[in-house]
């Protein structure tokens, strides 16, 4: 290989990827993506990029303290590090990564002046806040756009509409709907001002999910619909905002009775899913399909369902949705009237909720096999479990979910004949429920609460077990 044709690869163990550097935009270095090692560049054809990409590596390679054979790393030599920093040969993508991570830079630093490299910088921070998980890192969500609005001062339309949605993400997937909101809405009236459909879009789809999670599934199905006709306009289709447009319709439309439409809308997000190769989103449009069709009485294909989407989920280890899987899959099975299976499925799920710190799930798996127990007349294993929901519903502070400990707790000592104290257990629970919209679930233990009154005053034998309806 001749001087000019020199290459450098990067050695074994190195990131070979870009995707954990600061990145240009495309445009910014597409030239070099084709690029091949060259012949020596004449001064007089040198592009200025070139010549300031040679100015950038020698000043970092400066900084870092190194020589051009450091630089160089052994899998290429020093003349060729030469050639970069004269501006007299074209380097390959590759090689820029592989460059600035021994240089400790960006590639962004090497191929950007100041300005252009604020503005990667803010897009960049943007990028990186929308990725992070907006329920359990959503206050490093809000830092990273802070930061990126003081990347850029005075920033333009674009980034100030991206700032609003991501606060706006953090508030709706954390409850504070109202905020998330009129933070969506004010990225929309940006978004409209100044024609960004892609930013339209996307505040629309945080309305839509907003309107899901409050229970106004008619109203999320319609903005939802329009947030999707804005994307496909603009072609900005066939994204990852696309598919959680279609999981929250699949969702809405589910809930309003639409079972046809609902299944085409998380069949779409499944297709997408796979087709980006973003596996929790897969487990989760798979998890929608296994809900219909388990509404529509089709268990056995609910089940290979569920267990389609908790391999979804195994592959990138997510604990959280891999025990809400298994959670789904233990009331299927009981539904089924398969006890033992329910219990297995119940158990691996608890043992998946006992390593993360979230009182309120494993509330909730402890729960239902306190339920299962209890269809299987195990009174005294029911109220064990039982109890164990009830403590941990109340550590959480969810005071839905310890209402219904609460109940099945209930349900358990009164097989068992302890009847004043499950009495003392659903008068707390009654008005909670009542309180708290769950309507059906407190008229259900509002009439169980009056039979035990009745029990209670004409004083019948303890002891007797609850008819199987009320198990």
């Amino acid at each position: 290989m001749g001087e000019g044709e020199a290459e450098c690869r990067p050695a074994a163990g190195e990131n070979r990827g870009l995707s954990a550097l600061v990145l240009p935009p495309l445009g910014c270095y597409s030239c070099l993506t084709l690029a091949k090692p060259s012949p020596k560049v004449e001064r007089a054809s040198r592009p200025e990029w070139l010549v300031q990409f040679g100015r950038r590596l020698r000043q970092a390679r400066g900084y870092a303290g190194i020589t051009q054979e450091q630089l160089a790393g052994g899998d290429c030599n020093k003349s060729f590090i030469s050639l970069l920093e004269s501006g007299r040969s074209y380097p390959s993508v590759e090689t820029v990564a592989a460059l600035a991570r021994r240089a400790g830079t960006s590639v962004a630093s090497l191929l950007l002046d100041s300005e252009a490299l604020r503005w990667e910088t803010a897009y960049n921070l943007l990028h990186l806040a929308w990725q992070v998980d907006p329920v359990e890192r959503g206050g490093e969500a809000l830092r990273l756009a802070e930061m990126a609005e003081a990347v850029l001062p005075g920033p333009p339309a674009e980034l100030s509409a991206r700032a609003m949605l991501v606060r706006a993400r953090v508030a709706v997937m954390t409850d504070r709907l109202d905020e998330g909101i009129e933070l969506a809405d004010r990225a929309a009236v940006v978004a409209r001002r100044h024609q960004l459909p892609g930013a339209l879009g996307r505040a629309l789809v945080l309305r839509g999910v907003a309107a899901k999670r409050r229970g106004d599934y008619r109203g999320a199905v319609v903005v939802l619909g329009k947030a999707l006709e804005i994307m496909r306009q603009a072609r900005s289709a066939h994204t990852e905002d696309e598919v959680w447009a279609c999981l929250s319709l699949g969702a809405a439309w589910g809930r309003t009775g639409h079972l046809a439409r609902a299944r085409r809308s998380y069949r779409r997000a499944l297709e997408l899913a796979t087709r980006l190769k973003l596996p929790r989103m897969r487990g989760r449009a798979l998890t929608g399909l296994a809900l219909v069709e388990w509404a529509l009485r089709h268990l056995d294909q609910a089940v290979d369902l569920l267990e389609q989407a908790y391999d979804a989920f195994e592959q990138i280890e997510d604990l959280a949705e891999m025990g809400r899987v298994l959670n789904n899959l233990g009331l299927l099975r009981r539904e089924q009237g398969l006890y033992a299976e329910a219990l297995a499925v119940l158990q691996r799920a608890l043992r998946l909720r006992d390593r993360q710190p979230d009182a309120r799930s494993r509330s909730a798996t402890l729960d239902e096999i306190a339920q299962v127990h209890l269809a299987m007349s195990r009174w005294s294993e029911a109220a064990r479990f039982a109890r164990r929901a009830v403590k941990d519903a109340g550590a959480s502070g969810d005071r839905s979910r310890l209402a219904a400990a609460q109940v099945t707790l209930a349900r358990a000592l009164r097989a068992q004949g302890r009847w004043r104290e499950a009495v003392d257990l659903l008068r707390a629970a009654v008005p909670a429920l009542s309180q708290l919209g769950m309507h059906a679930q407190a008229l259900s233990a509002s009439a169980e609460l009056d039979l035990l009154l009745c029990q209670v005053g004409h004083g019948e034998p303890a002891g007797r077990p609850a008819p199987a309806g009320e198990r």
